[in-house]
Formats: C-alpha cells, structure tokens, sequence
C-alpha cells in the first residue's frame, strides 16, 4: 500500500525557494513552454493556502526541473 506524501506542505516549506526557482516568470516566458500568468496565480493561491494547488504546480515543477536538470548531454 502507498502512502501520501505532503507535497502541499513541503512546497510552502522546505521546497518553497526551489520551488520559487523553479517557477520563476521571466524563465517560464523565455522558455516558452507555459504561461507564466495562470501558473504564477496557482503558486499565490497555493503559498496563501486558500488552495491547495500541488497537484497543477507538481508537474510543472518536475518539468521545469528535468529542462533545468536532467535532459541528456547536460
């Protein structure tokens, strides 16, 4: 059986600088991928807490994170 994992937390804690990095306007304009208006919305509503919004920002985050990290012949 799996277990949950407290994402919404963590992403207003320890992985809030990250996760600001990460998601980040003018880097999110410049690559072109997404539009940074509705994802940056998501992150306030989320750092406020009147939404728990992990489950849109995670994976924006883990794609933004593989650009950043993890493609080949980087």
């Amino acid at each position: 059986m799996g277990f949950g994992v407290p994402i919404d937390r963590w992403l207003r804690g320890p992985l809030r600088q990250w996760a600001e990095v990460m998601l980040d306007a003018k880097t999110l304009l410049e690559q072109g991928h997404f539009d940074p208006a509705p994802i940056r919305a998501a992150w306030r509503r989320h750092l406020s807490g009147l939404q728990d919004m992990q489950y849109a920002l995670w994976p924006v985050l883990m794609f933004q994170s593989w650009l950043k990290f993890g493609k080949p012949g980087r």
